[in-house]
């Protein structure tokens, strides 16, 4: 249990809240900046970001609970402190007296009475009676629906309760840190020690260094140059001598026809497999971002077929769990391209998804991903 810790760090993760909030920028850019300014220790530091994670993914539960004691829509200032201190309340191992008191204190002159009535009110409460699932586990309603549509109610429940913990950390033999799915993903894809592999839609990195330990040469290509940065970090730190980068449109990439034994197309995607990895990435997609999203895999799969020699292998993954993004994105693809022999993929790790497989983070404490494998 954690006790003992004042309200210096209650300030400085209200501040931290307060900022996100405003700049609408990403908590883990602007989460570091202001705990390297302090001067907390290494126990506040890692309660600050408890804190703040938390508050920032957790914000629209911690939200109905106060406002129900508002007459009115709080400002900036007083909506942070009470996040910060509601936060610690309902799903913080924090005694409720020692998250009052520090919040209060850290509070605004201002701020101090109406944050010390509310916060005393809601610990008094105990359980609290939730008008929903979505506000429950803090996710916007579409979300629910989606999941509850293309996975089932209960299914979608669990995943959706696995994702507000924290992600496990997992280190491959070589020390890159890479979560267990996306290394089961390079299992999968099989690289033999002659392959010449192209990893479409590369960066960070993870699966084209992966795929360099077994295959021969290894192309990672992706679009985006500052991304790509982080690939030739990787690259470095691995010591890797067989990855070549390219910056490239993986919808018009610029390699010869038939010139690779095995495609991967790690597609970008919606992401809703790994939304405990950012806490504020499920305020930053939109159910209409799916659909595109779905619309550019098509594509990205399209370029990548004709680059495939006969008998090679194509590789589709995404860390989503979207029937839109999964199943629709590969029918269409089979109908645009009859000649493509589904692969069908098993593996006890995951579950049967048609040819392909899928994986839910509650099933062995991973992202959620999906995968699907065709013969050229």
């Amino acid at each position: 249990m954690i006790e003992g810790l004042g309200s210096e760090s209650r300030k400085v993760a209200i501040q931290a809240v307060l900022r996100i909030e405003e700049s609408q920028s990403y908590a883990n850019i602007i989460l570091p900046q202001i705990i390297e300014s302090s001067e907390l220790s290494d126990l506040d530091r890692n309660l600050v970001t408890e804190i703040v994670y938390g508050t920032t993914r957790m914000k629209k539960a911690l939200d109905w609970a106060f406002e129900r004691y508002l007459a009115e829509q709080p400002p900036p200032a007083l909506r942070a402190s009470l996040r910060v201190g509601v936060y610690q309340i309902i799903f913080m191992r924090i005694p409720d007296h020692a998250a009052v008191d520090a919040t209060v204190s850290a509070s605004s002159k201002r701020n101090k009475g109406v944050v010390n009535a509310v916060l005393r009110k809601i610990a008094k409460e105990g359980s609290l009676n939730w008008p929903n699932k979505a506000t429950q586990l803090s996710y916007p309603h579409w979300i629910l629906e989606r999941l509850s549509e293309d996975l089932g109610e209960e299914e979608s429940l669990r995943m959706l309760q696995k994702m507000n913990e924290a992600p496990d950390v997992s280190i491959r033999a070589d020390g890159y840190h890479q979560d267990k799915a996306s290394q089961w993903v390079v299992e999968l894809i099989n690289p033999q020690r002659a392959d010449k592999i192209l990893d479409l839609c590369a960066a960070p990195g993870g699966k084209s260094t992966g795929l360099a330990h077994k295959a021969s040469e290894i192309i990672a290509a992706d679009i985006n140059s500052s991304r790509q940065k982080l690939v030739s970090e990787n690259i470095k730190n691995l010591g890797l001598k067989n990855i070549n980068q390219v910056i490239s449109d993986g919808k018009h990439p610029p390699f010869v026809s038939h010139s690779f034994n095995k495609v991967l197309v790690d597609a970008p995607c919606s992401g809703l497999g790994v939304l405990h990895r950012r806490a504020d990435a499920r305020w930053r997609i939109s159910k209409r971002d799916v659909q595109n999203l779905a619309e550019i895999q098509k594509e990205l799969l399209a370029s990548a077929v004709r680059l495939v020699e006969p008998e090679g292998e194509l590789i589709y993954s995404i860390c989503t769990v979207t029937k839109a993004e999964t199943n629709e994105v590969v029918s269409e693809t089979e109908r645009r391209f009859p000649g493509l022999k589904p692969i069908k993929l098993e593996d006890s790790r995951w579950r049967p998804y048609g040819n392909g497989l899928q994986i839910l983070p509650h099933d062995s404490q991973t992202d959620g991903m999906t995968i699907f494998k065709w013969k050229v």
